[in-house]
């Protein structure tokens, strides 16, 4: 437990000696990802910024293969630079546990998620639009984090580490490092259950995850509700470039002089290529076999995988990016008989 804020900063002063941290603050009135080389104050009340962290750990784009002029292959190594990710929500961090599930065996995020300190912040009030509670990913965090905090309503701070890590850094900052107590503890399950209660009650998204997740495979939703919905699809990839939990990637090769390059870059499952075949078959032909595909790996609990949650984690950044109404309550309001 720290008695003030204050300690928070000494913390954020100490990971920025060899990393570069990386903090919420406003920016022309909107929430970004700012290097703040751990400097002034922590913004506490900066809202999670539109992009989230995913870009970080998968960039947009990344080497992997290069070739010379004899045509010698060798691996792209990654070198990642040392950050410190201060002020990630829990959404983020539910987010972040799914990229750890999915990549696990790849060497290059292994080797960018190696280099990230993670910083967690919990939400004391349900954030605009966001639906994390709905979707188990919030608003308290729970892992993975290296260092997670609660801010008090009076002023002090209960930190909590996961990692040896979060310890290191604690005690670089001269902060002592004790379980909490018995009131501390009851004082953060009451903090927790106001800010579940905090949300407001949408009988359709409950309404609609339990038609997506109706034995067998979500039959409860008929054809024709998925391809009614396909329209609104622009297909702009809004949604997917936004989405802290999306993994899809293309593969392109890039001559350069004699030899060349192999990366990487984010592709999008619902646009129309995505899935077509070299035979010219195509298992999703429509929008709506798009909108659907993309909705059932985010919403069912098929695809819970190792993570135990579903894809989705309620941030909402797809609601805010959709000019077509299918982000996810959009979609869930949908499915759920709200509109």
């Amino acid at each position: 437990m720290l008695e003030s804020r204050a300690p928070v900063d000494r913390i954020r002063r100490v990971l920025a000696l060899d990393r570069r941290v990386i903090e919420p603050r406003p920016v022309d009135g909107a929430p970004a990802w700012v290097a703040t080389g751990g400097e002034g104050a922590f913004a506490w009340s900066t809202p999670a910024p539109l992009a989230g962290v995913k870009g970080w750990l998968v960039p947009l784009r990344e080497a992997v293969l290069a070739w010379d002029d004899r045509g010698t292959m060798r691996p792209v190594v990654p070198h990642p630079e040392r950050i410190a990710l201060v002020g990630l929500r829990a959404c983020d961090l539910a987010a972040i546990a799914h990229l750890d599930a999915h990549f696990g065996a790849d060497p290059w995020y292994r080797a960018r998620r190696a280099a990230a300190f993670l910083v967690g912040l919990d939400c004391p009030q349900a954030c605009a639009g966001g639906f994390c509670l709905e979707v188990d990913a919030g608003p308290f965090a729970r892992a993975p984090f290296d260092l997670n905090l609660t801010a008090l309503p009076d002023g002090r701070v209960v930190v909590a580490w996961g990692t040896a890590a979060g310890v290191a850094a604690l005690h670089g900052a001269g902060v002592a490092t004790a379980p909490v107590d018995h009131a501390t503890a009851l004082l953060l399950a009451e903090l927790a259950a106001r800010a579940a209660a905090s949300f407001p009650v949408r009988s359709y998204v409950t309404r609609g995850l339990a038609r997506m997740n109706a034995a067998p495979a979500g039959r409860a939703i008929a054809d024709e509700e998925w391809q009614a919905l396909g329209p609104r699809c622009l297909a702009c990839t809004g949604c997917t470039s936004l989405c802290p939990t999306c993994t899809c990637f293309t593969v392109v090769d890039q001559p350069v002089g004699a030899g060349g390059t192999r990366a990487r870059v984010w592709d999008s499952c619902l646009l129309e290529g995505f899935q077509r075949e070299a035979s010219g078959h195509h298992p999703a032909p429509h929008p709506g076999d798009r909108v659907r595909r993309f909705w059932y790996h985010k919403l069912s609990r098929d695809f819970a995988g190792p993570t135990g949650r579903l894809g989705c984690v309620g941030c909402g950044r797809c609601d805010v990016a959709c000019p077509g109404t299918i982000g996810a309550l959009g979609v869930l309001a949908a499915l759920g008989g709200e509109r």
